[in-house]
């Protein structure tokens, strides 16, 4: 099966836009999946899952042939994934529309997690089907080097995709564009590889990338006025998120991965927050803000004295979006009294040394990490540290009306038992939206209800007449009671009494309430994913037979040496994107948004695994110490979650994904010459196999469980197994 050199680098061409291809198409797919998904980290781990289980599947199922039959093969996928990823892509948006939910709510939990796997597997197959006939057509002539060859020259084009996203196509191009990119390169490749007659093609979706900003506004502006009951008036990709601007009536709702932020005006959800905040503060002091929305709470606190107010929005872009609707509403009242900061509140705290006299996080409920990162010991210790010898903490959280379920309870306990351990002093409302209250100084806060409407008493009348009229009309100090309802507070000091003594705090490193959010969220839908929960040891007990099953056909097919190969891979793989999620959520609790840092971390791990493949193709390094180095680097991104430094974050992704990369042209030179094929065949499936029992076991078993630490202590015994293995079938032979 010789092939000459100009059509070895036309085929080896094919590995790099594949794999440049793939690196987009994921993290696209990933960005438009999560908009319809409320940003769930959760969905991540599905989308990973399928993407493998969608390669797995496609390199599983790859029979050998002859050379043209393999040719067809890997020329179908190359002209094919673009347009997969576009189908995928603008799929997310159409399916509201095929299958029509609630406006204001979400797919169930399960509903969503079905939408991820349907939407994102198609894509991935063509990813994993391209490969072992593109290794069969480059093994006449590089042999034993074939299968390392490819999957570095494949990693090689992950690499310069994800670099290309991060620094380029996120700030330029969206996703029609791109997909009318990848299909322009794919004619000139093929055509260039088998008929060039077939390049002048590529000139039609060239074309299209011109008008991709108008296709891509009709497509979005029907689906929205479809399914929603307002009319969309602005869409925006952000490097945080993608944020969506409704007008309805005389108000405008601002939506944020499809979770609605605020909307604009909003006078009567905040007359109460209001004048709880204006009854605990004692003067007009220095406020920080975050959470609320820029509406009414922001604009009446300005206009009754505060001090200083400095209002938090991490997304910069969207700030600039809901500008021009909040000008119009709130008129310029601000002055030099507001300070918009658009950055991370938490960034700012741990590297400011100011002090505050009131700090208020009114956030969004902790459906991600990103969110969560507001609910966690961690943040109610670096604002306490941040307070005035009589400062105030304000936080809001998801209560209850009447009856606290097992689920809510948990949920609610874990972020309670965090705060109280940093603020002993503290009084909590009552309602289905609660307010924590706390201070660092004795004395700072009332004692009680009464003491806090008498002292509010005493400094009114406010100034009415700068205040909107919802504000202020026919207000009185006694509507303060409703917050305090007695019969409600005293069922929960009793519940929560014995519930935090078995619950956890919610933590950076094992956010327990972004865990029992999702089961509370999955309890109240009554889902699939509830009862999948609950029999918490289904999932574990599926992946083992399952692997156990296709364990077992790779041993009848191919025999014990091929098995141990497989062994090692699929442990390599399980590991590999098990580090890659824990990485992750290291970056979004450090830095509070990963949005657009996926691709550079995917970019990276690319980059390592190429030149970890290259390097062990040349020189042959053996594999017992390719594991232990592994579990080496894993020790030290233990090391990094204590330390929390920059530089060794992003050199630890290279050096973890070097050694990943290596163990491949390993394997792929230890397995043997019998049939190159079936090496790439059985190396390139049970290697994305794994990595499916590693997306699904890391957010839905070790995460929750172990948290990230005991995740990565969980990710070094089994790299110690795959090394056992490997020393075992293959050094001691």
């Amino acid at each position: 099966m010789g092939v000459n050199g100009g059509r070895r680098r036309g085929l080896l061409a094919i590995a790099f836009f594949m794999g440049l291809a793939a690196a987009l198409v994921q993290v696209l797919l990933i960005r438009e999946i999560l908009s319809l998904c409320r940003g769930n980290e959760l969905v991540i781990g599905v989308i990973f899952s399928s993407w493998f289980l969608g390669i797995f599947m496609g390199a599983r199922f790859n029979p050998t042939a002859a050379d043209a039959d393999l040719q067809r093969r890997v020329l179908f996928s190359t002209a094919l994934l673009p347009v997969l990823m576009a189908v995928s892509v603008y799929g997310a948006h159409a399916v509201q529309i095929i299958f029509p939910r609630t406006v204001g709510t979400f797919y169930s939990i399960s509903v969503e997690l079905l939408l991820a796997l349907f939407l994102t597997l198609p894509a991935s197959f063509f990813v994993g089907f391209f490969f072992p006939p593109l290794v069969a057509l480059v093994s006449g002539e590089m042999k034993e080097r074939s299968g390392g060859t490819v999957f570095y020259v494949e990693s090689m084009g992950s690499f310069a995709g994800g670099i290309a996203f991060s620094f380029v196509l996120v700030e330029i191009a969206n996703p029609c564009a791109i997909a009318c990119g990848l299909l322009c390169a794919s004619f000139v490749i093929i055509g260039a590889l088998v008929n060039k007659k077939l390049i002048p093609l590529a000139l039609v979706p060239l074309s299209l990338i011109f008008f991709s900003g108008s296709i891509e506004d009709q497509i979005f502006t029907r689906v929205w006025n479809r399914t929603h009951a307002g009319k969309l008036v602005h869409y925006q990709r952000t490097k945080y998120q993608t944020v969506a601007v409704e007008s309805y009536g005389d108000t405008v709702s601002v939506y944020g991965d499809g979770i609605l932020m605020y909307t604009l005006p909003d006078r009567f959800e905040a007359r109460g927050l209001f004048h709880l905040i204006n009854a605990l503060r004692r003067d007009r002091g220095t406020m920080i803000l975050m959470g609320s929305g820029p509406g009414s709470l922001l604009h009446n606190l300005i206009s009754a004295g505060i001090g200083h107010i400095r209002y938090f929005e991490p997304d910069p872009e969207l700030w600039d979006a809901v500008y021009p609707f909040r000008a119009r509403l709130y008129p310029g009242v601000e002055g030099e009294r507001l300070s918009v900061y658009r950055e991370d509140l938490r960034h700012f705290l741990s590297r400011s040394r100011e002090r505050f006299d009131m700090i208020v996080s009114i956030p969004p409920a902790p459906e991600n990490i990103m969110l969560n990162r507001f609910y966690t010991r961690e943040f109610y210790s670096l604002c306490k540290r941040h307070l005035s010898e009589q400062g105030i903490f304000v936080t809001s959280l998801h209560g209850y009306s009447n009856y606290l379920s097992e689920d809510l309870r948990d949920f609610i306990a874990s972020i309670y038992r965090s705060f109280a351990a940093e603020f002993p002093e503290h009084l909590k409302t009552s309602g289905e939206t609660m307010y924590l209250i706390g201070s660092a100084a004795k004395g700072a806060l009332p004692r009680d209800v009464d003491e806090l409407i008498n002292r509010y008493k005493a400094g009114l009348p406010l100034r009415a007449g700068r205040l909107e009229k919802e504000i202020t009309q026919n207000y009185s100090p006694d509507e303060l009671r409703m917050f305090f309802e007695l019969t409600q507070i005293r069922y929960f000091d009793r519940s929560m009494a014995s519930a935090v003594k078995k619950v956890d705090g919610n933590r950076d490193l094992k956010p327990g309430a972004y865990w029992k959010s999702i089961v509370l969220t999955a309890f109240r839908e009554q889902s699939l994913l509830y009862a999948l929960i609950r029999g918490f040891l289904f999932l574990p007990a599926l992946i083992l037979v399952v692997s156990v099953i296709v364990f077992g056909d790779v041993r009848r097919r191919y025999g014990p040496r091929y098995m141990a190969a497989g062994t090692v891979i699929y442990c390599t793989g399980l590991v590999s994107i098990s580090a890659v999620l824990v990485m992750i959520l290291l970056y979004q609790n450090s830095h509070g948004i990963v949005y657009y840092r996926i691709s550079l971390i995917n970019a990276l791990f690319m980059l390592g695994l190429t030149v970890g493949s290259l390097t062990a193709n040349r020189t042959r390094i053996r594999l017992p110490l390719i594991l232990a180095g592994l579990a080496l680097s894993l020790g030290l991104v233990l090391v990094q979650t204590v330390l929390n430094i920059d530089v060794l974050f992003w050199a630890l992704i290279i050096l973890f994904s070097f050694l990943c990369g290596a163990v491949f042209p390993a394997l792929f030179a230890a397995a043997g010459s019998e049939s190159y094929m079936a090496s790439a065949s059985v190396l390139d499936s049970m290697d994305h196999f794994g990595s499916i029992a590693g997306s699904l076991l890391t957010v839905m078993v070790f995460l929750p469980v172990f948290g990230i630490q005991g995740t990565l202590i969980v990710d070094i015994l089994i790299v110690l197994l795959a090394g056992a293995v490997g020393f075992l079938k293959f050094e001691s032979s």
